[in-house]
């Protein structure tokens, strides 16, 4: 059993208060100031740093399952904004693994908003589900397509390369302080048939709420991208992935054959 005195709060606190918050919170829901109170001691400017933001996550999931839809949400949202640091901090991952079955209700929880959803909305909720399902790089990773540019190294010759995905074009390219984008060579964006995997996931999300913009950008981010230095092509997604992925990532969720389901 978790003893609150062990963990700390974004302040520096005992995580003794979170504990009796959540505990509050499971039989008066509606309370006021204390779901405030409560996002106040685990998050800080969107981020989660804290080990009792990690303890926190199975009581955030039994408040998610059992309440109405306005603190399912609260619930859910809070969570995801955890989740999501775990891929900048490590340090607690034994906390997060104590109960695999908790980010697995979120993630059920989380799937289930998506028909809801629309434009940015759907966005922001799909990288929660993305979250929860182990996938915290892609959640916190811009998915605007009307004007996205991602910034990485070339696997083969280490130029540094911007990927341009968006209304002014599909292109890799390097950023020249003076002359802008040169070097720039188009993108060859995936076929949505041949997607897998979270790319084919994401693809059937957008496409199934109307979201041309969003599923179109997934075909190119999940494509191939060609260095306009050395002229090797790669696989984008995996290598953007790869290059900002910690050396041990966390998997504690849910198995990775699943984890587009």
């Amino acid at each position: 059993m978790l003893d609150w005195r062990s963990t700390w709060d974004v302040r520096g606190d005992s995580g003794v208060r979170v504990g009796v918050l959540l505990g509050r919170l499971a039989r008066q829901p509606d309370a006021v100031g204390v779901w405030a109170e409560l996002e106040d001691r685990l998050v800080v400017v969107g981020e989660c740093c804290c080990s009792a933001g990690f303890a926190a996550l199975p009581g955030l999931a039994r408040l998610a399952r059992c309440g109405t839809t306005e603190h399912r949400d609260r619930a859910v949202d809070l969570a995801a904004l955890i989740v999501r640091t775990l891929h900048r901090y490590d340090e607690h991952d034994d906390l997060v693994r104590a109960d695999p079955q908790a980010l697995a209700v979120l993630h059920r929880l989380a799937q289930a908003r998506l028909p809801e959803c629309a434009g940015p909305e759907l966005v922001r909720r799909l990288q929660d589900a993305l979250a929860f399902a182990g996938y915290t790089f892609w959640a916190s990773v811009s998915l605007d397509f009307t004007d996205e540019h991602y910034h990485l190294h070339c696997p083969h010759c280490a130029a540094r390369l911007v990927i341009v995905i968006g209304g002014y074009g599909h292109y890799s390219a390097v950023r020249d302080h003076d002359d802008g984008d040169i070097h720039r060579v188009p993108l060859a964006p995936a076929i949505p048939e041949d997607l897998t995997g979270i790319g084919r996931w994401v693809h059937g999300v957008a496409t199934a709420a109307g979201d041309a913009t969003l599923a179109g950008g997934i075909t190119y981010l999940f494509g191939r991208a060609t260095c306009g230095m050395c002229g090797s092509r790669f696989d984008l997604a995996d290598w953007f992935e790869a290059e900002n992925t910690p050396g041990q990532p966390i998997d504690p969720i849910v198995p990775r054959t699943d984890r587009s389901a």
